[in-house]
């Protein structure tokens, strides 16, 4: 076998490079190695950010979450590039345009803490201010780097385009790096953000529109109910919101209010335990099966692993196409 091998990658605005690929190389590391820089987070196959279809030909995967990629969807061709080693000639096609992928990564955004408070059992609203206010796409996300620290996590901004004022809702993890400097976070403190990333946005659609969330999988959903609010939009939107206890809900007078403003919006809750006569018994997926849905509805899950493959299976027994159904995974 030769040493190295051609893979060809497409992207959705039918532009295509033709790389060759040392064998034994994994695809983001060769893309980026010729100028390329396909969209991923995790980079270990934990959180499915690169998805991607194999068109042609082989390729290895190393480890990943099965909830992240299904088996059924891995047969189907679907595959991680992070985690994915070349072992022939293949071509394989990216779900966005090839402008994303040869953009540069943009300088750092300065940001400094306005504030940070416990708004939920385990979650803590994070605000930072910027000097000017960007523009992106309801539900997009930008990655956070404390000052001073050798790391940085992704998370999705609440708050409505074009804003100074940038929120974030934040699930406290046990002996996690970001959980540990949240807990000593004050005003003022800095951060650098990257600009925003991320497919799973609101696309500006007449046709009804589904949303499913699971714990802070609900700052997407904020960001874009907000932008709904501000359109004045009509199309009927249905929000599902699960988390384990009522004490781990949060923005709910926010929602009440979106919900008085705009009448076709419907919101439900589920709770895992000690449910209150307002929600569900259970989980929030377990909703969508008497929802009535209308065939041409988009769907948008946000949430762990688990729940996002739970709601995708939920909406297909629906009579959904898979095409119509947009995921966002988060450890």
């Amino acid at each position: 076998m030769n040493s190295t091998v051609p893979v060809t990658l497409l992207f959705a605005d039918g532009v295509a490079h033709r790389l060759d690929v040392p064998c034994g190389k994994k695809i983001v590391e060769a893309a980026g190695e010729a100028g390329l820089n396909l969209l991923t987070d995790c980079s270990n196959g934990q959180c499915g950010t690169c998805t991607a279809q194999l068109l042609s030909g082989t390729v290895e995967m190393q480890d990943y979450d099965t909830a992240v990629l299904p088996d059924q969807d891995r047969a189907g061709g679907t595959v991680l590039p992070c985690v994915c080693r070349v072992t022939g000639p293949c071509a394989v096609e990216f779900p966005y345009d090839s402008t994303e992928a040869l953009a540069e990564e943009a300088a750092p955004i300065d940001g400094e803490v306005l504030g940070v408070r416990q708004v939920a059992s385990e979650t803590m609203l994070l605000e930072v201010s910027i000097p000017e206010g960007i523009q992106f796409e309801p539900g997009q996300y930008v990655r956070i780097h404390p000052a001073g620290t050798d790391f940085h996590r992704s998370y999705s901004m609440a708050n409505l385009p074009g804003s100074r004022r940038l929120e974030f809702f934040v699930r406290l993890v046990p002996d996690g790096a970001f959980s540990k400097w949240l807990a000593s976070a004050k005003a003022g403190d800095r951060v650098e953000l990257s600009v925003p990333h991320g497919t799973f946005f609101l696309r500006d659609e007449d046709r009804p529109r589904l949303f499913v969330a699971g714990g802070t999988g609900v700052a997407p959903f904020l960001s874009m109910l907000r932008s709904l609010k501000a359109q004045s939009c009509a199309q009927p939107t249905t929000l599902l919101i699960g988390a384990r206890t009522h004490g781990h809900l949060f923005a709910l007078d926010e929602l009440e209010s979106i919900r008085h403003d705009l009448p076709h919006v419907d919101v439900k809750l589920a709770v895992e335990q000690d449910a209150s006569a307002d929600c569900h018994s259970g989980y929030a997926t377990d909703l969508i099966a008497n929802l009535g849905l209308d065939p041409s509805t988009r769907v948008y899950l946000c949430g762990p692993p688990p729940m996002v493959e739970a709601g995708r299976k939920a909406t297909e027994a629906a009579g959904l196409p898979r095409g119509d159904v947009l995921c966002e995974r988060f450890a």
